[in-house]
Formats: structure tokens, C-alpha cells, sequence
């Protein structure tokens, strides 16, 4: 129970920071120098609060961060979210990016929201469940829809969301889904365009 309330916190902050990322993109504000620069900034923040434990700054970190997270590395999730903007942005086309960031904002967060309700379990993870993906589906398609084609979006949110159930590793450690999701959804969506 203390896992969803903490959720409950953290996904309406994940979807803000990526409809914020989204409009930056659209605007032209949003470059890949300026994206670099605030990954170095939020990593050498991750460190700092991870050594000094400031009070006020760790007080409010415990509010929206994951124990080990706070513990290891503060701030890891908004990092993730923000390599994964970079790699959306130095590899796709500027609409697939902001289609690929939706899916991740709008997708991730409802299935996390949903999900822990659920009862169906979902074919490649036992901790999660099959109505959590079908409302990150339907949440992510409808909002790609906005930057890519129907057929586009809708494909790349159900295969990426189905994926994002199975805990990919680099060298055993767990590769971020904040990271994975947006890759997945713009390398779909550009195959499609390919084919």
C-alpha cells in the first residue's frame, strides 16, 4: 500500500515533466547542448544531496523518491527521464521524439497509477499487471496521436508499453524504463516509416 501511495505522488510530477519536455521540443527551447547541460546539473545535484543529506532538499525528496533511490542516487529517475529525452532527440525527427516523450509520460504513469489494481498479470512480469498496460496503451496513444499518425502511435504505444514489463540489464544492472521507452517507441515508429 505504501508503494502505490508513493506512486500516486511521483506519476503526476512524471507526466508535468514530460508534457514540460514536450512543449519545450515544440518551441525550439528545448536543445540537445541544453539537455547535456541538465543531466551534468542533476548528476552532480544527485551527488552533492547524496553526500551532504541537506535536510529541507532530502525532506523533500522523500516525498516523491523511491527509499533505494534516495539512499544510492537522488534524483536518478528525473536524470533517466532526461537521458531519454536527449537520446529521443539526437535520434529521431523532431515529431517522434515528442510522440516518443508522450508515450513515456502518458504511458508509464497510468500503467503505474492503474496497474496496481489490476488482476490480470501481465505474460513477461509477475509484479505487474495486464490492466495497468491497457490503460498506459490507451493513455499514450491518444497523446501521440497528437504529433504522428493514429496507426503510428497506436502501434508503437502497445508494443512499447507490453516491452516495458520486461526488465532489460546492462551488465546487470536494470536499464531505466524512463530511458528504454522512449527508444523503443521512436524505433518503432520509425520503422514504420520505413516500411
Amino acid at each position: 500500500m505504501e508503494r502505490i501511495r508513493l506512486e500516486i505522488k511521483r506519476q503526476p510530477l512524471h507526466i508535468l515533466l514530460g508534457l514540460f519536455l514536450v512543449v519545450l521540443i515544440y518551441h525550439d527551447l528545448l536543445t540537445v547542448p541544453m539537455l547535456v547541460a541538465a543531466i551534468l546539473a542533476a548528476t552532480i545535484g544527485s551527488i552533492f544531496i547524496r553526500k551532504t543529506k541537506p535536510k529541507e532538499i532530502y525532506k523533500a525528496l522523500s516525498i516523491v523518491e523511491r527509499e533505494d533511490d534516495l539512499k544510492n542516487m537522488p534524483g536518478k529517475g528525473l536524470i533517466a527521464y532526461l537521458v531519454g529525452a536527449l537520446i529521443a532527440l539526437i535520434l529521431f525527427k523532431k515529431e517522434i521524439a515528442m510522440a516518443a516523450m508522450i508515450i513515456l509520460a502518458l504511458g508509464d504513469s497510468f500503467s503505474r497509477l492503474i496497474g496496481p489494481f489490476g488482476k490480470i498479470k501481465h505474460p513477461f512480469n509477475d509484479a505487474r499487471f495486464l490492466e495497468g498496460v491497457i490503460a498506459g496503451i490507451a493513455a499514450a496513444s491518444l497523446g501521440a496521436m497528437l504529433f504522428v499518425k493514429p496507426a503510428e502511435a497506436i502501434t508503437a504505444s502497445f508494443i512499447t508499453m507490453l516491452l516495458e514489463g520486461i526488465e532489460l540489464k546492462l551488465f546487470n544492472h536494470k536499464i531505466d524504463d524512463n530511458i528504454t521507452i522512449p527508444l523503443i517507441a521512436g524505433v518503432i515508429i520509425s520503422i514504420m516509416r520505413i516500411l
